[in-house]
């Protein structure tokens, strides 16, 4: 990830249009990603991530007033991304927390995303929880696991494979067979933790609108998207 600047107590305050007194009740109360205590400890100066700053400045936050911002492609852009890695380690390394991951095909370079998504708390397992939820292969009717079920059953030559399987008596699980229609796709993804459930879906639903003509995720989207 990459090196996020800091902003202090005071001019995070001054963009959000907030009291310093309640920005800082806020922090220690909540204690959100992004929030720096220097040094951390009792007495230490608080800091503000841009990423913390900018979901604050479109989703909000308990005890504070602030004047919302839309999700506009600066503010997208601005905020701390995990870098694009196979789908398996981006599964991996996905957090415990909320947040919003995408999907694209690997080697796509600078081409759109195929799959938008997000999650919220899911009983503390946030983004980790869902993303192991299709590399499990437990996820074939619904979100990615569906669209990457529906994409396979579509590939007479892939179905040929199964059934060369079955005939030489290696059979394989539902769950199994879930997971290898996702890896026929050569998925690539990233994800960003957010502070919470409403920020991550403020987030999705911007991302969906920016990439409409390309995810699967939204009805009419070209099936091809992302070859």
């Amino acid at each position: 990830m990459k090196d996020e600047k800091l902003f202090s107590l005071e001019e995070a305050a001054g963009t959000l249009g907030v009291d310093t007194k309640q920005l800082r009740s806020y922090l220690r109360q909540h204690r959100p990603k992004g929030a720096i205590q220097k040094p951390p400890q009792p007495g230490g100066t608080w800091h503000v991530s841009a990423t913390l700053l900018a979901q604050l400045q479109f989703a909000g936050a308990p005890g504070m007033d602030i004047a919302l911002k839309p999700v506009d492609d600066q503010v997208i852009d601005s905020l701390e991304w995990s870098p694009w890695e196979s789908f398996e380690a981006t599964a991996d390394s996905a957090p415990v927390a909320p947040g919003v991951y995408m999907f694209r095909r690997a080697g796509a370079g600078d081409h759109e995303p195929i799959y938008v998504g997000q999650a919220g708390e899911r009983s503390g397992k946030g983004l980790r929880g869902r993303l192991k939820i299709y590399s499990s292969g437990k996820g074939a009717t619904s979100g990615l696991g569906k669209y990457a079920f529906d994409e396979a059953l579509a590939d007479p030559q892939w179905l040929r494979e199964l059934a060369a399987e079955a005939d030489r008596g290696e059979s394989r699980t539902v769950q199994q067979v879930a997971r290898l229609a996702i890896d026929r796709l050569h998925l690539e993804g990233r994800w960003v933790t957010c502070i919470h459930r409403k920020a991550a879906l403020l987030l999705e639903a911007a991302l969906i609108r920016k990439y409409h003509a390309t995810l699967w995720n939204v009805a009419g989207a070209p099936k091809d998207a992302g070859n």
